[in-house]
């Protein structure tokens, strides 16, 4: 049987290996000493042991459980409000966590896929410990990547109640996704977002006076176009009005 490389660390040690209708990997810390998570103190006293259950990714189709022997050590700090605190296993699991990173990880991309009850159900399939509520935590907590600064954008307005209030749509253009909604479509309002982004080159948008302005004080830099939708709605307008109709 293979034992995945990054289950284990340089301070955990594998004791014993039990395969049934589960796998459980029994394992011990190595390390001589731990740092005070309150402090940071190195201490080596060891105070007591206990035994902490975490659940990881499936194998071979059975569910995977680890069995680890914790150390309690006391912080020689007189002035650390923490007296006596287990040593941490950062490269396996977060504190107080009954999962591994790595089922974590899968569960959390379970659900920013399908979301909670798909990503139970699914999880459930494939061997994977998580219910609705946990998967949802876990996409909660999810931390989106750092956003690139957008270059060029469209702006449009959208309903809140149509015929009376409007708000605006943002999209970045190069990506193909919205980034922000504003709650009206003010100059000001649009403005002010503009500014905050500096980066802008090129503005989309349809012929509202508003949105002129706002991108003429809030990026003087951009180039203004007008977007496909509203140049075609026009065209087809002008061509839809009977001949006796026009003037000029």
């Amino acid at each position: 049987m293979i034992i995945l490389p990054e289950l284990i660390d340089e301070n955990l040690q594998i004791s014993q290996v039990t395969v049934a209708n589960e796998i459980t990997i029994t394992l011990r810390t190595t390390s001589p000493t731990a740092a005070c998570p309150c402090c940071g103190t190195i201490s080596k006293r060891v105070q007591s042991r206990y035994r902490r259950t975490l659940h990881d990714l499936p194998m071979s189709g059975r569910l995977v459980h680890l069995m680890i022997e914790v150390r309690r050590f006391f912080c020689k700090k007189s002035t650390c409000a923490q007296k006596i605190f287990a040593e941490q296993l950062p490269a396996l699991c977060r504190p107080h966590a009954q999962r591994t990173k790595r089922l974590q990880e899968a569960l959390c991309r379970l659900g920013l896929a399908v979301g909670g009850q798909a990503g139970e159900d699914i999880g459930s399939e494939q061997g994977l410990s998580g219910s609705r509520d946990t998967i949802l935590r876990l996409v909660r907590k999810f931390e989106l990547p750092a956003a690139q600064e957008p270059r060029v954008i469209g702006l449009d307005d959208w309903a809140w109640k149509r015929r009376h209030h409007y708000g605006t749509l943002i999209c970045d253009l190069e990506q193909n996704r919205p980034i922000d909604l504003l709650p009206d479509r003010r100059a000001e309002t649009v403005s002010a977002w503009l500014q905050g982004h500096p980066h802008i080159d090129i503005v989309s948008r349809d012929g509202s006076s508003e949105y002129a302005s706002a991108i003429s004080k809030g990026a003087p830099q951009a180039r203004q176009v007008s977007d496909r939708w509203h140049l075609v709605v026009r065209r087809i307008g002008a061509y839809s009005i009977p001949f006796g109709e026009r003037r000029g």
